[in-house]
């Protein structure tokens, strides 16, 4: 049964493996491996990224042994790129269903040859079966070190820990709470002789040795591993938010099936994580130390990496997907539990008994995840991220001799070691930066095209280094607009033509405006800019004092001042990354506010007004002088 269960997970995970173009974070692993030579990848690891090395150490090798290159998509044939780099993570998953069952051997469940069922087709497993990152090979890892840390075999728990730990930082968290079960329970062992101490320290000193190269690696790589931080870094999750990441999000796979409207009610997740807690609980009656170190692994693992997302709250339920297969565990034992307790037969009906209800459960987990595994598969990926390859061949497709282009944040021109392009590309402001305008006309001038080419903006979490829309809004200063204009989900790519003849100036207002809002924030110009039926309006904020709150800013289009608007935009100022209380004082902030004017909108004159208001009591700032609204000028339509 376990060589079937294998063989369903490689026909499920190299199924239209490479149908799907990379993704960001898929690519930023393959630019690490053929962007870089050994030596550049490494320091990049332990100088700007907070993750060990050992995965991106496996994937290098695997690109050279399979010849793994890139291509140029609409220009050439696929070089099978996205199969290939994808591959290893396929043959990871794989490998730790194989040590799941393993390890439920380890802890004597009858049923263990079923375990695999429960997980082959699971939506979330088969999600990072078919990515090009570490997670498959990090649970692998996890589940073999628990394994021989269970039965004894120090050699299996000492390289399968390290490994893990070199795998993923967060490996610490089961693995620490599983060898503190064991250490505590070689020290309620020992006799007060000098030989059973003696025994004790040998034991420890195998329960600590795959944590050392770990420790190694994490001092050698100690300023990015303790100081790195993500734009993506929220405010710390309450222990509803972290249940529902541990239950529904990862047992359920909610984020990967609500795009496809496939998700179960979220309480199944709850339920079913429940059953693997007390499934585990049981196990430590029968099992004694073994069941407690596995039980505990999961419970106190949880736990840790809870109170260290109150801390540093970079939460997702990816970090928690070790749980999985330890939650499954825990449920098969629950499943057992009946045939454990009590009065009930001897041991061949037992033994039947117990595999018979957790073959039942296989085959309904099969039958559950199959389809939604299938939908999961065959659906767009724009549905989950941006289909940056077809971006790319967009771009191919339509590129002029002389294009130069700009990736707006930098880490966009990583996509260009996988997806190559006859347009050049440069990196634009890193995470941690604020772009000025004076940088951003430096930035454009210097991918300035031949006669009669384009400049390519790749807008990719732009919001995080723009907040201003700096970009656009110089180009389209110059008398720029947009050529050529590909969508897709969070990513955009335009090709910008500027007549040759206009050189590029720092954004300022062309209105000007002296204007106060009663909490010291004032408005000191605005400029209008038309494209179509696009107007981007930027507002010139300056504070004048820090800013407690966060605040939203809106730029109506109105028949008359006063009046419901006919379009509107709102949006924090400038945005979410950037919020109020982090902007300076006394420097002049750009802001833009998009209006996509209505396809009737009925000809005439029309009216521009912007205000400020309080996202929480949705009160309105009022202005120094009174009001709370600032007349922004007409517009004619059309």
């Amino acid at each position: 049964m376990v060589y079937a269960a294998l063989l369903a997970g490689w026909a499920a995970g190299l199924w239209h493996l490479g149908r799907t173009g990379f993704w960001y974070d898929e690519f930023f692993n393959a630019d690490l491996v053929l962007g870089h030579t050994l030596r550049e990848f490494l320091t990049i690891l332990r100088t700007q990224q907070p993750y060990p090395p050992l995965y991106y150490l496996l994937l290098k090798a695997w690109s050279v042994l399979a010849a793994v290159r890139p291509y140029a998509p609409a220009l050439e044939p696929s070089s099978g790129i996205e199969f290939l780099l994808r591959f290893p993570s396929v043959a990871g998953a794989v490998l730790l269903l194989a040590a799941l069952v393993a390890l439920g051997r380890a802890l004597r469940l009858r049923s263990a040859v079923w375990l695999p069922f429960l997980l082959v087709l699971h939506p979330t497993l088969l999600w990072y079966a078919r990515d090009a990152r570490l997670y498959t090979w990090w649970l692998c890892w996890v589940l073999l070190a628990l394994a021989g840390l269970v039965r004894g075999r120090r050699g299996l728990w000492a390289g399968a820990g390290a490994a893990a730990l070199l795998t993923h930082y967060f490996s610490l968290f089961p693995l620490g709470a599983a060898a503190g079960v064991m250490a505590l329970a070689a020290l309620g062992r020992a006799r007060p002789t000098g030989r059973r101490w003696a025994a004790v320290g040998r034991e420890w000193v195998w329960l600590v040795l795959p944590f050392l190269p770990a420790l190694g690696w994490g001092l050698l790589a100690f300023q990015v591993t303790t100081g790195f931080q993500s734009f993506a870094t929220g405010s710390p999750p309450g222990l509803a938010t972290f249940l529902t990441e541990l239950g529904p999000e990862l047992i359920l796979a909610l984020p990967v099936l609500q795009p496809l409207g496939a998700a179960p009610a979220a309480g199944w997740g709850y339920g079913l994580l429940a059953l693997g807690v007390l499934g585990l609980l049981a196990l430590v009656k029968a099992e004694r130390e073994r069941g407690l170190a596995v039980a505990l692994a999961l419970m106190l693992g949880a736990a840790g990496i809870f109170a260290l997302w109150q801390l540093r709250p970079v939460h997702q339920s990816r970090y928690l997907l070790w749980a999985l297969p330890l939650t499954a565990l825990g449920a098969a034992a629950a499943l057992e539990l009946p045939w454990r307790i009590g009065r009930r037969p001897g041991g061949r009906e037992r033994r039947l008994g117990a595999v018979g209800l957790l073959a039942l459960a296989g085959v309904g987990a099969v039958l559950w995840s199959a389809p939604r595994s299938q939908a999961l598969v065959q659906a767009d990926p724009t549905l989950w991220y941006p289909d940056f390859r077809s971006a790319v061949a967009f771009m191919n497709e339509r590129a002029r001799p002389g294009d130069q282009g700009l990736a707006i944040a930098a880490h966009g021109v990583q996509l260009f070691s996988a997806y190559r392009s006859p347009v050049p590309f440069a990196a634009g402001p890193a995470v941690g930066e604020r772009a000025r305008p004076e940088a951003a006309v430096q930035l454009l001038e210097a991918i300035r095209p031949d006669t009669g080419g384009y400049r390519w903006l790749l807008f990719y979490q732009d919001g995080v280094v723009d907040p201003s829309a700096l970009f656009p809004g110089t180009l389209e200063a110059a008398g720029g607009y947009r050529a050529e204009m590909f969508y897709t989900r969070e990513a955009r790519l335009f090709a910008y033509t500027v007549p040759d003849d206009r050189s590029l100036s720092p954004l300022r207002p062309t209105h000007s405006l002296t204007v106060t809002f009663a909490n010291g924030m004032a408005l000191r110009g605005f400029a209008v800019h038309r494209e179509d039926r696009l107007i981007p309006v930027y507002l010139f904020w300056e504070l004048g004092q820090s800013q407690p709150v966060g605040l939203v800013g809106a730029v109506h289009l109105a028949r008359q001042p006063g009046t419901p608007p006919f379009t509107q935009q709102d949006k924090p100022v400038l945005n979410e990354y950037w919020p109020l209380p982090h902007l300076p004082t006394g420097e002049l902030l750009a802001d833009r506010y998009e209006l996509v004017l209505p396809a009737d909108l009925p000809p005439g004159t029309y009216y521009l007004a912007a205000l400020l208001y309080d996202p929480q009591t949705m009160q309105r700032v009022l202005l120094a002088g009174g009001g709370d609204w600032v007349d922004l000028g007409e517009l004619m339509y059309p």
